[in-house]
């Protein structure tokens, strides 16, 4: 990493919106962090544009905020996302000394973004953060519909089938903890 993108990743640093100081021990961040993520889902019908993708039902109906923790933890990683970002813009960038310089930067500024969680899958990692959340929009108008579909007539979209990925591993983070409560 050159000077320049370290610059680059402090100044925008603190610009970052997401979890802050996920290790604090303060269960209401976390639990207000969740509601936000479960608010902006509902007002633009999210879970709608992947069950209608997949011509499915899924919901979330039994996630909680420490699922939502664990999958943040998994997929969220803003610094994570950042390096991709920069190797992404110089291939040629030496990765072990710009991942010792985010290592550093994590250590006082953790954060963890939803946004980042949800397009962890995707193959162009440029979210960067929640204030990439106006970007994001449009990646859920071009997600097909293919609600009443049979199989053969769906239409195929690598951004639906990998948003759908996201949605279903925080889903299934909630699956696993449920049946080993049963157990």
């Amino acid at each position: 990493m050159d000077i320049k993108e370290l610059n680059f990743a402090n100044q925008d640093l603190d610009n970052f919106a997401g979890l802050s100081h996920i290790g604090n021990g303060k269960n209401q961040d976390i639990e207000k962090y969740y509601q936000s993520f479960r608010t902006w889902l509902d007002w633009n019908n999210v879970l709608d544009v992947v069950n209608n993708y997949k011509n499915i039902k899924m919901d979330l109906h039994y996630v909680t905020s420490y699922d939502f923790l664990v999958w943040l933890l998994h997929y969220g990683d803003v610094y994570d996302n950042l390096l991709r970002h920069c190797l992404n813009q110089n291939p040629a960038m030496d990765y072990k000394t710009a991942a010792r310089d985010l290592y550093k930067l994590r250590q006082s500024h953790p954060k963890f973004s939803f946004t980042v969680a949800l397009a962890a899958h995707l193959k162009a990692h440029d979210f960067l953060s929640d204030n990439d959340l106006d970007q994001f929009i449009p990646v859920l108008a071009s997600i097909p519909n293919n609600s009443g579909k049979k199989k053969t007539d769906m239409i195929t979209s690598e951004l639906g089938e990998k948003l759908y990925e996201a949605i279903y591993s925080l889903s299934n983070f909630a699956v696993e903890r449920v049946s080993q409560e049963c157990f």
